[in-house]
């Protein structure tokens, strides 16, 4: 009786799949640069026997929901945030390089990156860290989104906009307004990272270690064209 309940046991085992580990990722709610980095991440993930699923919200509140462990993680964030939130580790390996770059009706020179910019009035997108931190002291409107800030510009609100180099919403206006122009070279390059809470220290190399081989084989520039 005891051998055919094993039995019975080992059949049930091996028939149930095994099933990936699944992360709760917060992203930043209506940023187009998730579009670039969640197919990265989600193939690294893959990689490594994992799913994640991708937690839209504000900027702030994500971070914090993950260092209290409400989530597993944050995704397509600047380094330091360990700083402020030790228990966030940081993945190594950057995710996504972003390139913030000056939008403009005008023609400014931005040789000299964002110091170029301090006699312009800027429109910014509310809630990322660096931009707010490069454009602190100068003249600034902080909006909700892209689109906000494009409409913005073009009704002469402010007279250069800061959006990522491959920003689709201003591609979009340069398609049928030729006066609209991204100006180069970009102000900086700033690589990205995921972070997890402290109880997924164990993912971290592993992650890390993904993502190193899928920029290595030019997967992850496929999938992010983060050097569009």
């Amino acid at each position: 009786m005891r051998l055919a309940v094993a039995l019975l046991f080992c059949l049930v085992f091996q028939s149930t799949p095994l099933h990936a580990e699944e992360l709760q990722l917060s992203v930043i709610a209506q940023h187009s640069v998730n579009d670039r980095i969640w197919p990265a991440l989600e193939a690294a993930a893959k990689r490594i026997n994992i799913t994640v699923v991708a937690r839209p919200m504000s900027a702030d509140r994500g971070v914090v929901e993950a260092s209290m462990g409400q989530l597993d993680g944050a995704a397509g964030r600047s380094s330091g945030v360990e700083q402020k939130f030790p228990d966030l580790l940081r993945v190594p390996e950057p995710v996504y390089h972003y390139a913030p770059s000056a939008y403009s009706y005008m023609r400014p020179d931005v040789s000299r990156g964002w110091a170029s910019l301090r006699s312009y009035s800027l429109c910014i997108r509310r809630g990322l860290q660096l931009t707010t931190a490069r454009t602190r002291d100068m003249a600034r409107q902080q909006l909700a989104d892209e689109v906000s800030m494009l409409r913005m510009l073009k009704e002469g609100g402010c007279e250069v906009a800061i959006m990522d180099r491959n920003e689709p919403a201003a591609k979009a206006v340069m398609a049928t307004d030729p006066g609209l122009a991204q100006l180069k070279p970009a102000l900086e390059e700033m690589p990205l990272y995921i972070y997890l809470h402290k109880r997924h220290a164990a993912l971290v190399p592993k992650l890390a270690a993904a993502l190193k081989q899928l920029r290595a084989d030019g997967t992850l520039n496929k999938l992010s064209g983060e050097g569009d």
